[in-house]
């Protein structure tokens, strides 16, 4: 892929002190400026951040690297990993694992890689890394977070980003981003536009698709040809003042998606065939968030936060042979409305209280459509409307109980009624008690030992209530109202040992003992459906290093390397025998190298992902999906300090990806299979460059 990009920013660097920066983070979620007197910070200032478990990284630790953005800053973070979060319903628990000035965006439908994207680097005055919990602090059930503070004084940024990506075929892939913001102090206002045009790693040719037999005899050989293309289109905005004696931040999002794909399927064994399988896609979606900060007294902060999102998705499949016409269509409306407030009371130093309250409304109108040759053919739960009446009550107790000992301690009190009308009327009502203890030990500056255990719980996914179907696999899923959430007891423990200044390896391991596992149940005697499968248990290992090479010899390089061992058990529905859990991966990896060269002018650095594989078991039939080994390499280019050229060539291995289906007699209790179907797909490599410009 080739891109082409310039973006503008003002700022200088002032590197800032280590006390002062652990004495802004810990104590307060808006992080005063080093010039301004803070009764707050002034308590704190002489305490020792590493035995207060919070590290400062100021501009000077990632000078080498020149980085452009704040994402390039905390891709150098050590001991830390970009966590995005997830997309659960509710506020509270669904963040990711950076914080921005202390705090969490007010938005839900953007993702974390985006937004520090957009922050330039110049506008950050320092980066702490937050290990086990700090006064003032929501880990959001983490035990490490990133929190990036902002300067306060005067920054402006205007970006113009072009990107072109170009495939080995002559495929264009347009990128267009305009932005602008100015800060100073509480005062902020944003605005961004993005357009893109591009495709998925689901374009292919070459491909094959093979079915055998039972007895591994081949039944039909196809040659697959894939074409997708996608357009976005996002418009954004934001406008943060003070106001009632706090500050109140506005931002409004509405995004535009289309998407279609066509897919041929050319016969040849054991007689000339076609097959056609066509999507298409069309979204329209839109967020409001508004988030007003209090400070009530010189130890009690309050915020108000109020979310609204709403979308409407049209999606429409079709599959075609000689003497069968497929056609498959829905229509959902979702919308998600929250209202949350959080106070936070500092007693002492060492002693802090948080509660938070919290209401949701939750709706998912559906209608789903299935008909082949012409001839509708009824569906379960096929016109469904679902809401949910969501409320939490949440505290915790932050304590220091020595320098070297942290305790965070809490619960929060989950209710819920979820009812569903249509062609099914149903509600149920549940309550959950999700208690949580984090213990954090630092019995050295460079040691820390973090133990957290507590009772996590699920969401029902509203898109289990309504029926779908998979036309290019011919399976049909039913709705199914009579879901429970998946409920588990977690016990996660983790070793972090810092070294060289910028090392840190962390292990960890996490044990979890579940409850009603979601998996794919039999509905009746024609469909299947999400259904509960029982209890089962979950092991994760973990290991992750950084390693700087300046002590080996190598100025400037930085290793780091994640590893990722999962091992669990479940009962199955269908032969009653024990089995990993549907779509665990058993190992994982992601190893990369950076190197900055002397003089600041040119970086280089190799990428890679092991190769993986996932399985899901359905009533008749088990995939395996499998994913070749990721390599990519990039080399970077400051020849001014304004100006950054950056060339990646990504998929060196042309990557394949792979799905195995093997099909059963009736079911897989049977034993029997009666076919075996293994496509391949490739994915060719691709160029990326990308041309940054700063404006002063």
């Amino acid at each position: 892929m080739l891109a082409t990009a310039l973006l503008i920013a003002l700022a200088s660097v002032t590197p800032l002190d280590d006390d002062r920066a652990v004495g802004a983070a810990a104590t307060s979620t808006t992080p005063a400026s080093p010039n301004t007197s803070s009764p707050a910070l002034a308590d704190v200032e002489d305490v020792d951040p590493a035995q207060r478990g919070v590290i400062p990284y100021a501009p000077a630790f990632f000078a080498a690297a020149q980085p452009s953005t704040a994402l390039d800053m905390i891709t150098r973070l050590p001991g830390f990993t970009l966590d995005q979060g997830d997309s659960a319903r509710g506020f509270a628990g669904t963040a990711g694992n950076v914080l921005i000035n202390g705090e969490r965006p007010t938005t839900k439908s953007e993702s974390l890689e985006d937004m520090l994207r957009r922050i330039a680097a110049p506008t950050v005055e320092r980066i702490d890394l937050i290990r086990g919990g700090a006064p003032g602090i929501d880990m959001q059930g983490r035990t490490v977070m990133a929190n990036i503070v902002l300067k306060r004084t005067v920054q402006v940024q205007k970006v113009a980003n072009l990107q072109t990506y170009v495939y080995p075929d002559g495929f264009l892939g347009p990128v267009l981003e305009l932005e602008g913001s100015r800060r100073e102090g509480d005062n902020a206002l944003e605005g961004s536009l993005k357009a893109t045009r591009d495709r998925t790693d689901n374009t292919f040719d070459g491909a094959t698709r093979l079915r055998t037999n039972g007895a591994g005899v081949p039944v039909t050989k196809d040659a697959l040809k894939g074409y997708d293309v996608f357009e976005n289109y996002i418009v954004r905005g934001a406008v943060q003042r003070p106001m009632l004696g706090g500050k109140t931040r506005v931002n409004a999002k509405i995004e535009y998606f289309t998407f279609d794909r066509d897919v041929t399927a050319t016969r040849v064994f054991p007689a000339p065939g076609r097959e056609l399988n066509g999507e298409t896609v069309e979204d329209w979606a839109g967020e409001f968030g508004a988030r007003y900060d209090a400070r009530l007294s010189p130890r009690t902060d309050l915020q108000l936060v109020l979310l609204q999102n709403l979308e409407r998705e049209t999606y429409g499949s079709t599959f075609e042979t000689p003497g069968l016409f497929v056609d498959y269509t829905s229509r959902t409306d979702t919308g998600e409305s929250i209202l949350r407030s959080e106070l936070k009371h500092r007693r002492s130093d060492s002693l802090s209280f948080e509660a938070g309250l919290e209401g949701a409304y939750n709706v998912l109108d559906g209608d789903t459509r299935y008909a082949e040759n012409g001839v509708a053919i009824p569906l379960p739960a096929a016109q469904v409307k679902v809401e949910e009446l969501r409320g939490e009550l949440s505290g915790k107790t932050i304590w220091r109980a020595s320098p070297k000992l942290n305790i965070e301690a809490g619960a929060r009190l989950e209710v819920s009624r979820i009812s569903q009308s249509g062609d099914t009327d149903l509600a149920k009502s549940f309550f959950y008690p999700k208690p949580r203890v984090l213990a954090t030990w630092s019995p050295t500056t460079t040691d820390q030992l973090r133990v957290r255990f507590e009772r996590e719980v699920g969401q029902l996914d509203f898109g289990d209530f309504v029926s779908s179907a998979g036309t290019e696999t011919g399976t049909v899923d039913a709705g199914n109202p009579d879901l429970v959430p998946e409920r588990k007891w977690v016990m996660e423990t983790a070793w972090e040992k810092r070294f060289w200044g910028g090392g840190a390896l962390v292990v960890s391991w996490r044990h979890a003992e579940l409850q009603d596992v979601v998996d794919v149940i039999p509905i009746n005697t024609v469909f299947e459906a999400p259904g509960n499968i029982g209890d089962g248990r979950s092991d994760v290992y973990q290991a992750n290093l950084t390693l700087p090479t300046d002590k080996l010899g190598v100025s400037g390089g930085q290793l780091k390397a994640r590893f990722s061992w999962a091992q669990s058990e479940v009962r199955d529905p269908v032969t009653h025998a024990k089995r990993r859990i549907s779509g665990q991966t058993p190992f994982t990896c992601n190893v990369s190298f950076t190197r900055d060269m002397p003089g600041g002018r040119w970086s280089w650095g190799v990428i890679t992902n092991c190769q993986n594989e996932e399985r899901y078991y359905r009533i008749g039939e088990v995939r395996t999906f499998k994913f070749e080994q990721w390599l990519e390499g990039f080399v970077e280019w400051r020849p001014r300090k304004d100006l950054t050229i950056r060339t990646e060539l990504a998929n060196w291995t042309s990557r394949h990806k792979t799905r195995t289906r093997v099909m059963y007699a009736g079911s897989r209790a049977s034993g029997i299979v009666t076919q075996v179907e293994q496509r391949e797909l490739p994915f060719e490599p691709y160029l990326f460059v990308k041309v940054r410009k700063s404006f002063g």
